[in-house]
């Protein structure tokens, strides 16, 4: 067996939806959680594609992960909506979060949908981006349980904190930002441990609080440019966890029952471009202006000047055309979430 395998992405897209359908999910909840996993690896994101998927079965084995929520709105008014998620998968959270964000931006400009109480959103540019294929400024934010050193503390205080924002651009295609504020993703230190590889320094401390490279002792990530990051990633809490009464960092510290479980809360942000001027004419505005960044002189040279998603895009076309690589210990574990339903692997 080669160590990586190239498997096209609707066949392991159609294989990991299945296997959520057989953990519990209905078709349509399933197919979200799957669509936003192969998003994610088709644009190189591999740290928070189908690599997950037995990080979640593990989830809806404990039941931190509920496979048939009880959803419930809990505010409602023509800009804005906040509905308590019931722990369902995050991105059946952030998809519906999507749909109702759209259907209020298209009524008066703006829709803000909170969600409260909802679990690993996942790569939020999937979500953003289907915002602005619809004509629409979209903006995800994420909060979670503390993975991250606070700025000056040596012991993890606050989420990642993700945040995309994505627009509509030339050809139909958006333009998409998608980061956190660590100095590296979960995601990547995950990856780090298997492969043995050492990180760069600055990136991470072990759980004594030592700045470290050896991935096998870090467990802790550093916030991206120091308080700039860890800044970020307290607003977040703010916004996402305070607004809704669903607290995530001052909990996590205390003694209260399951404080320490794992849970977010997000925010999705809709504007209709269309309501407040031309459409065509802000692509075309996007064109002008990311052409004349393109344009500046190359600080290295041969080097083009990228903009947000470019490398996604590029990817997202390679993958989509030759396969999204599997290595051979993620076929592995792939096929072991699939074993006791007998499915056929798509390799």
């Amino acid at each position: 067996m080669s160590q990586t395998s190239l498997v096209q992405a609707q066949r392991l897209q159609d294989f990991v939806q299945a296997l959520f359908v057989h953990a519990g999910m209905d078709e349509a909840a399933a197919q979200s959680v799957a669509r936003a996993l192969v998003w994610a690896d088709l644009r190189g994101i591999d740290t928070h594609g189908v690599s997950r998927v037995a990080f979640y079965m593990n989830f809806i084995s404990k039941g931190v992960i509920k496979v048939q929520p009880q959803w419930r709105v809990l505010h409602d008014t023509p800009a804005v909506q906040v509905f308590d998620a019931d722990a369902c998968a995050g991105a059946v959270a952030m998809d519906r979060a999507v749909e109702q964000a759209a259907i209020k931006a298209r009524g008066v400009g703006l829709g803000l949908v909170m969600v409260r109480g909802t679990t690993h959103t996942g790569a939020l540019g999937c979500f953003t981006q289907a915002l602005a294929r619809q004509g629409m400024v979209g903006v995800a934010l994420a909060a979670s349980i503390p993975l991250m050193a606070y700025h000056g503390a040596k012991a993890a205080g606050v989420s990642t904190a993700p945040l995309s924002i994505a627009v509509p651009g030339p050809d139909d295609e958006p333009m998409i930002l998608d980061m956190a504020s660590g100095a590296m993703s979960m995601g990547q230190l995950r990856a780090a441990k298997q492969s043995g590889s050492p990180l760069p320094a600055g990136l991470a401390l072990s759980e004594q609080g030592d700045p470290t490279t050896d991935p096998q002792q870090a467990s802790i990530v550093l916030p991206m440019a120091g308080p700039k990051g860890s800044g970020l990633a307290l607003m977040f809490e703010l916004l996402c966890s305070l607004v809704v009464g669903n607290s995530i960092i001052a909990d996590f510290f205390s003694d209260k029952p399951a404080a320490r479980k794992h849970r977010q809360n997000a925010w999705v942000l809709a504007v209709d471009i269309a309501r407040f001027g031309d459409l065509a004419h802000y692509r075309l505005e996007v064109a002008r202006t990311v052409a004349v960044l393109a344009g500046l002189p190359m600080s290295r040279p041969g080097e083009p000047i990228r903009m947000p998603g470019d490398r996604g895009l590029h990817c997202h076309a390679q993958r989509l055309r030759e396969g999204i690589p599997l290595t051979h210990a993620l076929r592995k574990e792939l096929a072991g979430c699939a074993r006791p339903e007998t499915l056929a692997l798509p390799w």
